[in-house]
């Protein structure tokens, strides 16, 4: 039975993961290693695997069009939170976006102010003109 390792890309199917697996192929004639990487459908029956997990698949009976491998175990988990929801911002975060955005702001506010003095200094220009 032949086993792969790769890395889950997709897990958002019901017991279906999607990983990819990378090889290192040395080109015959110009001697280059290069990389090629090849996408798998594995059965996940328990739903464990998230993305971004190190996982084992193993060679099984075609459960679908595509699923041809079942995962056999998690090498290794991606560091994930599962305690705080990603909508949450915390205060620093928040903070931070306010800072962000002020400095996106001030040079706009500056540009404008310097637009408006320079219309009153033409329109005065014209006043004195004319008179």
């Amino acid at each position: 039975m032949r086993r792969k390792t790769g890395t889950v890309i997709s897990s958002g199917n019901d017991k279906t993961i999607v990983l990819k697996v990378d090889r290192a192929v040395r080109h015959p004639i110009y001697k280059k290693n290069y990389r090629v990487t090849k996408k798998f459908h594995a059965h996940d029956e328990k739903n464990e695997a998230a993305v971004g997990d190190v996982v084992e698949i193993s060679e099984t009976r075609p459960m679908s069009k595509l699923k041809t491998w079942k995962l056999e175990k998690i090498v290794s988990t991606n560091a994930r939170v599962v305690d705080q929801p990603a909508a949450v911002e915390s205060e620093s975060e928040k903070e931070l976006h306010e800072l962000t955005t002020r400095e996106k702001e001030a040079p706009k506010k500056e540009a404008k102010k310097e637009e408006v003095k320079e219309e009153e200094t033409e329109d005065s220009e014209t006043e004195e003109s004319k008179s």
